[in-house]
């Protein structure tokens, strides 16, 4: 039954809009997002290293993926093209599909981290993240 459930764009977008505090309220039933709620209802494991998006990554963690040349200019916010070539594709699919970002031009810490999931040298809990 689960499998014959699609995406239905209007009711995802009135979720959205009333999400306030890990919660929201639609046509009188409150849905309450959690980790486990969410792990629950994808299906992605509640495991990993509970992370949030403004906790502070240490400068070692993005040498792998940031060009030599710019590792010292890195900040919170930076050019997307400081980014190695070959991390481009995966970090462009996580922009758009995960972070929902549509801007490509700048980088947030945040996407590190998320690429550094990807890239499975720190697993992240996912459910937590999203909450």
């Amino acid at each position: 039954m689960v499998a014959r459930i699609q995406f239905h764009h209007e009711l995802a977008h009135l979720f959205v809009l009333h999400l306030h505090d890990g919660q929201a309220t639609l046509a009188g039933v409150t849905f309450t997002l959690t980790p486990e709620s969410i792990s629950l209802a994808t299906s992605i494991p509640n495991i990993g290293e509970q992370r949030n998006k403004r906790r502070k990554i240490d400068r070692k963690h993005y040498e792998p993926y940031i060009k030599p040349d710019y590792l010292r200019q890195l900040s919170r916010l930076f050019p997307f093209w400081y980014l190695k070539d070959s991390y481009a594709p995966l970090m462009k699919l996580i922009m758009k599909y995960f972070s929902c970002e549509g801007r490509f031009s700048h980088l947030y810490a945040y996407h590190i981290r998320l690429l550094m999931h990807f890239t499975r040298v720190r697993m992240m809990n996912l459910p937590y993240f999203i909450c």
